[in-house]
């Protein structure tokens, strides 16, 4: 009987040895499938199930970056980052001067989280730049608390699909870009999206709504095309220099003032 039991003492410690050495190799495992990325990259990049945003990442032109559907991007904010040779924020930033592809779908969005620590401010990182980048494409992201969450400058990418909330701008196009920005949710932030210095976006049955400030901003140089569009519950619905853009079919309902017009035609603002 002593024997017995002396046995079933030795398999039982034998298998609970098993056990652990399987979970820690687990462990271990997981930990070399979350890489980190920082600094400047050549070359084509892919992101694939859960990365991590240690600091700035800049893809320099002619690299690209794709984003697979399902990917889970862990942000770490940073005040004071730089990427060497240029940056454009103290704050964390995917900055694009190449080719950018986020392939999210509806079912799978590629999703951009803060991680967390007690003194982070609720605007935690700068966001998404495309600096003069090659055609791209922004599809079904999920961005919080971002600076300025996708900002196109003299880039003209696709942007479809995504849901920015809680961000002080949601959508900036300047100088002289033209993305099309389609079928996107934008949600309690300062502003939502923002023309500026002859930037003509297309902007196809977007909802914009629980913002601070101006839900759709124009400036005297920009002419987008503004393609049914639901604007509800901002303080400002359509804030506007031309008085020429067709509005028919934009509901901007139930904001606090539903259209405001700025300035005199043609007066020349300030990015």
């Amino acid at each position: 009987m002593d024997m017995r039991l002396t046995v079933y003492k030795i398999r039982t410690t034998v298998m609970f040895l098993f056990v652990a050495i399987v979970a820690l190799s687990s462990l271990s495992k997981a930990d070399e499938l979350t890489p980190e990325y920082s600094g400047a990259y050549t070359g084509d990049l892919v992101w694939e199930g859960v990365v991590t945003m240690s600091g700035d990442v800049l893809i320099l032109e002619g690299g690209s970056l794709t984003i697979h559907p399902g990917t889970q991007v862990n942000v770490l904010p940073a005040e004071g980052t730089k990427i060497d040779p240029e940056y454009l924020s103290s704050q964390t930033e995917l900055l694009v001067r190449g080719k950018l592809d986020i392939l999210g779908t509806a079912e799978a969005p590629v999703r951009f989280v803060i991680v967390e620590r007690n003194d982070l401010e609720e605007i935690a990182w700068s966001g998404i730049t495309l600096d003069r980048a090659s055609q791209s494409r922004i599809l079904h992201a999920e961005l919080e608390r971002a600076d300025i969450a996708i900002r196109c400058v003299a880039s003209s990418p696709e942007i479809k699909g995504n849901h920015i909330t809680n961000s002080r701008y949601g959508i900036v196009a300047q100088q002289q870009s033209h993305p099309k920005i389609l079928d996107n949710l934008l949600t309690d932030g300062e502003g939502g999206i923002f023309c500026w210095k002859g930037s003509n976006p297309y902007l196809l049955g977007n909802t914009i709504k629980g913002h601070d400030e101006e839900a759709i901003f124009v400036d005297a140089e920009s002419r987008p095309w503004l393609d049914r569009n639901t604007i509800s519950g901002n303080a400002i619905g359509l804030a506007l220099y031309p008085r020429d853009l067709p509005l028919g079919s934009v509901a901007a309902t139930d904001n606090h003032e539903n259209v405001r017009y700025l300035g005199r035609q043609g007066e020349d603002v300030g990015e």
